[in-house]
């Protein structure tokens, strides 16, 4: 026997969410630092799920967590300003990236200066969804 079957949104319309959140406070013995958790909800109730966010103990990178198309909201620790409560859109087959780990990221730099999303100190934290944006987020 084994665990039962995940149930998540299917492959065709899962959208996903890869929240860069403060970095962990707890690090274990042997283990390499990682993104700290999260909760995620939805805007109409049906989820609310704390997320660990990373796959073991030596992995450092966010995961990316698969979402049934929808508006949620993230709570998440933030480098710089404590707990933050972030709302984000999932689309199908599209990434929501949502950075509070006070790192400069690769994606930055080839964002649209207009939908860039920041904190008040100029931080940003991701891409409006307002904005018409090119390729995927």
């Amino acid at each position: 026997m084994g665990p039962a079957p995940r149930t998540i949104a299917s492959p065709e319309s899962a959208g996903y969410l890869v929240v860069y959140s403060a970095w962990s406070n707890f690090v274990d013995q042997g283990s390499t630092a990682h993104h700290s958790r999260y909760i995620v909800k939805s805007d109409e109730g049906s989820i609310s799920k704390e997320v660990i966010n990373h796959v073991d103990r030596f992995d450092e990178g966010p995961i990316q967590l698969p979402l049934a198309p929808g508006a949620y909201h993230v709570s998440a620790g933030s480098a710089h300003y404590g707990r933050v409560n972030v709302p984000v859109i999932i689309e199908p087959r599209r990434t929501t990236i949502v950075y509070l780990d006070g790192r400069a990221h690769p994606e930055e730099k080839a964002a649209e200066q207009a939908s860039a999303v920041r904190l008040p100190n100029g931080e940003i934290v991701g891409w409006s969804s307002t904005q018409p944006r090119n390729g995927t987020r």
